[in-house]
């Protein structure tokens, strides 16, 4: 019984007969699977992409970038931009909070870009803090230098809190001044998130 290399013989048909069925083509292989990014990796790999932008305009000595006076913004807007940034020092999170939540907030944009960046701002100080702090925790198991970790940790503290409390103070003044600017990684972050518009 001769068969050729596309035939299958079929079986219970007459001896000698040589009945075959041909054969399908190989299937190709299906794709690979296209794994797309969750939320929080597309949100961790923008932070990354500009914690390195922010570092490089820090190293040129920008604490803002693309200041601009916006015209539209009036003296109630200024104030409530200012207000945005320096209560953050005693009572952080709640103003800008009220400012989002107020139902002006969609009708004062300069108030809403504001808010949302003096937010982000508070946020990103004290999420670095706390981490800053597990990790300071949890160095103390190792003797010594557990030890010189806590204490760097904690003569670094005061001066992190007044570098970021002179930080909001100067956001709040150029923000008082009526001035639309960049936190340099921060607001390009937020801005691709569309957080911010």
């Amino acid at each position: 019984m001769t068969t050729e290399s596309n035939d299958i013989p079929v079986t219970g048909a007459e001896p000698g007969a040589e009945n075959t069925v041909p054969q399908a083509p190989a299937a190709p292989p299906p794709p690979a699977p296209v794994f797309e990014p969750t939320a929080a990796e597309r949100i961790a790999s923008g932070a990354y992409q500009h914690s390195a932008e922010a570092a490089d305009a820090l190293r040129r000595g920008e604490l803002a970038q693309a200041s601009a006076i916006d015209p539209n913004a009036s003296s109630d807007d200024r104030l409530i931009a200012l207000l945005s940034y320096v209560t953050q020092i005693i009572i952080p999170v709640i103003m800008p909070v009220i400012v989002l939540l107020s139902e002006s907030s969609n009708k004062r944009p300069f108030q809403r870009y504001h808010a949302v960046q003096s937010l982000a701002f508070a946020v990103v100080f004290w999420s670095l803090m706390v981490m800053v702090g597990i990790g300071t925790t949890i160095l103390q198991i190792i003797p010594i230098i557990g030890a010189l970790i806590g204490v760097m940790v904690f003569c670094m503290t005061p001066i992190a809190w007044f570098a970021s409390v002179l930080l909001l103070l100067y956001y709040g003044l150029q923000a008082y001044q009526g001035r639309r600017f960049a936190i340099p990684g921060l607001t390009s972050f937020l801005r691709d998130q569309n957080w911010l518009a």
